[in-house]
């Protein structure tokens, strides 16, 4: 295991940030009882707005933290407070001064679009605060429902009125635009960066690059196959204490293989590489590309296929049309 290369380190999920900067050099380094980190080029810890001071961020710059990933949200307290998040607009504003003054030079912060009762005028705003902040990177997303979530049952029972489709889908094309002007590269759906502050980590993932997930919950994959475990601390940590982790693991098919490249490359700027694929496969994708082509929702620039930013908004339907059964 310790010849294993490892570029990026990602402390995430749950809340890293209420980890002490002990606690989370003693992860370091039960790491680096496995693995060289000679390699490492990126080590992220994702962080609330609340939890961060001085000398916290300060402290994990010292261990060698050269990424900050943070849930902001947005800038609005009102929309902060629909959210349920515990920090203000100002707190995170501050916090991201923090970041800098520790002399963390890459910084992250997560928005949210889509939420309702949000304007026009709300979004703006986040997008104008955000790029004012001097970030290096941006990830916004659009609020979604997942099946008997609080939000969603706030929406079965009409409490709340989610926005249109239409009203989406404008304010995906005003966070493009403005972004775009403010020196942002949009190389993924949801992701924005200042030029060569892509990040790393999540590259990875969308590049079918292997990776080993630690913790309950934690996802791995190595070329073939996956392999999570329990997402219940108790039942994960029972495991490791008995010297028997428990996890559950799916072998991937050459289909399931091929409609996993297919998803995750065309979610980025690059998009698929057709010369990654064999000549049959190649064709078959081409064939099922034609229509989508003609219609100005793919398009093919030497030997990658991509979705123009244009359809970006509506790509989770054109990327389902490839899929093989």
């Amino acid at each position: 295991m310790g010849s294993a290369d490892i570029a990026t380190v990602y402390f995430g999920g749950g809340t890293p940030s209420r980890l002490t900067p002990g606690q989370i050099g003693s992860v370091l380094q039960t790491i680096r009882t496995e693995y060289s980190l000679d390699t490492l080029i990126e080590l992220t810890v994702e962080c609330n707005p609340d939890d961060v001071t001085l000398r916290y961020v300060g402290a994990l710059h010292d261990l060698g933290v050269n990424r900050i990933s943070m849930g902001v949200q947005s800038f609005n307290d009102d929309m902060l407070r629909f959210l349920g998040r515990r920090h203000s607009s100002a707190q995170a504003v501050q916090a991201v001064r923090y970041c800098h003054e520790a002399g963390i030079g890459n910084v992250s912060i997560d928005l949210m679009y889509g939420l309702p009762g949000q304007t026009d005028e709300m979004q703006l705003h986040d997008l104008e605060t955000a790029a004012g902040l001097d970030v290096q990177h941006i990830s916004s997303y659009c609020l979604s429902y997942e099946e008997d979530s609080p939000l969603d049952r706030l929406r079965a029972s009409g409490r709340i009125t989610p926005q249109s489709d239409e009203t989406c889908a404008a304010m995906f094309d005003r966070m493009n635009d403005r972004l775009r002007s403010a020196g942002f590269k949009h190389y993924e759906i949801s992701n924005f960066c200042r030029p060569g502050y892509y990040s790393r980590h999540n590259s990875s993932y969308w590049d079918g690059t292997p990776y080993l997930g630690v913790g309950a919950g934690a996802h791995s994959y190595d070329g073939h196959s996956r392999q999570w475990n329990p997402s219940d601390l108790d039942s994960y940590m029972t495991g490791v204490e008995q010297g028997a982790p428990r996890y559950e693991i799916e072998q991937l098919s050459a289909t399931d293989r091929f409609n996993e490249m297919v998803m995750l490359r065309l979610r980025t700027a690059q998009g698929l590489d057709l010369k990654k694929l064999s000549g049959l496969d190649r064709e078959r994708l081409m064939q099922s590309s034609r229509s989508l082509i003609d219609s100005g929702s793919l398009q093919v620039e030497g030997d990658r296929l991509s979705i123009p930013e244009s359809r970006m908004f509506i790509s989770d339907s054109i990327i389902s049309s490839l899929f093989r059964d």
